[in-house]
C-alpha cells in the first residue's frame, strides 16, 4: 500500500525564523549545484547543502524539520569555496542546524539560548553563580564553620563529601535531556505522514551504526583538512575519558590518601587531559587565525565549549600538582574553581549548545542508515520520493 501524499504547505516566515539562529544568506544562490557536487560527503540520497537550503527558500518547514541531511555535513566548507556567488552555504548549514537543534529541544530553552546572546552568556554566568552560593551555603550553614576558616587550609575529606552525588547529578542532567530529545527527533525525521512505517527490526539491524559514528567520527576523515579529525577525536576521547573517569574514580580522589603516580587512574587521567589541551588547542588557534574556511565566521558562542572545556581540564589538573605539592590552601580553592567552571559547561553549553551535536550528529546517521535499509526492503511503488 502506498503512503499518502499530502500536500506540503509553504510558510512565509520560515526564511525569517532560521535567520535568528545566526547568519542564512542563500539569496544570491542560482542553483548552479557547484556546492553539491564538491561536496565529498554527498551519496546515494544524502544531496545537500543545496537541497536544505532550497528547503528554506521555499519556506517547506515540515521537509525541513524533517530533513537529516544538515547533520551529515562535517562543516569542512569546500562549498563555500566552490561557489561562484559567494552564497557562503557553510555557514547556511551551521545555521541550519543551530535551529534544527531548537526544534528537537522540547523545554524552550534551546531557542532562546541559540538566538539571545544575553540569555546565553547569562545563563552561563548563573549557573557560575549559583554554584559559588552553594559553596558558601554548604560551608558556612550545612557544616557550621565559620567564615574565617575559608582561608583555612581543609582536608580533602572535607571538601563536599557528597561531592560525587553533586557529580553524577550534573553530569546525568544533560545526558538525560539530550536522550530526552531522541524521540522528538524521531517523531520529527522518521515518522512523516508522507514515510510509510519503518518495521523494528531495521532500527536494531542498523544500531551499530550510532555507536560506529560515535566512536570513530569516521565522515570527517573525508574532508580535506586530515588533521582537524584528529584533533576533534582526541578531543572526543579525552572529553569521555575525563567524564569516566569522574564517575568511577571521583572517590579515589576526594580522600587524603594521595594515590602514587603510577596508579593507573592517575595516568588515564593526564592522558585524558593531554588529549583535551592538544584538541582544544588545535580549535582555538584555527579559530584565533581564521586563515581557513571552516574557521571563518567565528561568533563568541562558538569559543565558549573549547575555552570552559579547557579550563575545566587546566583546573582540575592544577588540584592535582597542588596536592601533590602539599599546598591544600590552594588544593582547596583550585578545586572550588574547577566545580565553578564544569558546571555551567555541563548544565548550559552540553545540553542546550553548539555540543548537543555530539549527539545529534550520529543520531541522524544512524536514522539515515535505517532509511536506506528499509528503502532496499521496501518495493518501489511504496517509496515516496523526496520533494525538492
Amino acid at each position: 500500500m502506498a503512503a499518502s501524499t499530502l500536500p506540503v504547505q509553504s510558510d512565509p516566515t520560515l526564511l525569517a525564523d532560521i535567520r535568528r539562529y545566526g547568519k542564512f544568506d542563500p539569496t544570491g544562490c542560482y542553483q548552479c549545484g557547484s556546492c553539491t557536487i564538491s561536496c565529498d560527503l554527498v551519496e546515494g540520497s544524502v544531496s545537500f547543502p543545496r537541497r536544505s537550503i532550497r528547503y528554506a527558500l521555499l519556506g517547506l518547514r515540515q521537509p525541513l524539520v524533517g530533513s537529516l541531511e544538515p547533520w551529515v555535513c562535517h562543516d569542512c566548507g569546500d562549498c563555500s569555496i566552490v561557489c561562484p556567488r559567494q552564497s557562503e552555504p557553510r555557514i547556511s548549514m551551521l545555521t541550519l542546524r543551530r535551529f534544527l537543534s531548537s526544534q528537537y529541544e522540547w523545554t524552550g530553552m534551546a531557542s532562546k539560548l541559540l538566538t539571545s546572546r544575553a540569555w546565553y552568556f547569562g545563563s552561563l554566568g548563573f549557573v557560575a553563580v549559583l554554584v559559588v552560593l552553594l559553596i558558601l551555603c554548604y560551608h558556612l550553614w550545612y557544616v557550621g564553620l565559620p567564615f574565617s576558616s575559608l582561608a583555612t587550609p581543609l582536608g580533602m575529606e572535607h571538601m563536599f563529601p557528597i561531592m560525587t552525588y553533586y557529580t553524577l547529578t550534573v553530569m546525568l542532567f544533560p545526558l538525560l535531556l539530550l536522550l530526552s530529545r531522541v524521540h522528538r527527533v524521531w517523531l520529527l525525521t522518521m515518522r512523516g505522514e508522507q514515510q510509510p512505517p519503518i518495521p523494528f527490526s531495521v532500527y536494531v539491524e542498523e544500531a551499530w551504526m550510532y555507536v560506529y559514528q560515535s566512536v570513530t567520527h569516521s565522515l570527517m576523515r573525508k574532508c580535506p583538512e586530515r588533521g582537524r579529525w584528529l584533533g576533534h577525536w582526541l578531543l572526543a576521547l579525552g572529553t569521555v575519558m575525563m567524564l569516566t573517569i569522574k564517575v568511577f574514580a571521583l572517590r579515589w580522589f576526594q580522600t587524603d590518601n594521595i594515590y602514587p603516580l603510577y596508579n593507573p587512574q592517575r595516568w588515564l587521567g593526564y592522558v585524558a587531559a593531554a588529549f583535551i589541551f592538544y584538541g582544544v588547542g588545535d580549535i582555538l588557534i584555527g579559530r584565533l587565525q581564521a586563515k581557513k574556511e571552516i574557521y571563518k565566521e567565528t561568533r563568541p558562542e562558538d569559543m565558549v565549549f573549547p575555552v570552559l572545556l579547557l579550563l575545566t581540564a587546566f583546573s582540575g589538573f592544577s588540584v592535582n600538582f597542588f596536592r601533590y605539592a602539599g599546598f591544600a590552601l590552594c588544593a582547596h580553592f583550585a578545586y572550588a574553581l574547577h566545580v565553578i567552571i564544569a558546571t555551567p559547561m555541563l548544565v548550559v553549553e552540553m545540553p542546550f549548545g553548539k555540543a548537543a551535536h555530539m549527539v545529534y550528529r550520529p543520531l541522524a546517521l544512524y536514522f539515515l542508515a535505517v532509511r536506506e535499509r528499509a528503502a532496499r526492503q521496501t518495493p518501489a511503488a511504496e517509496v515516496v520520493p523526496h520533494a525538492v
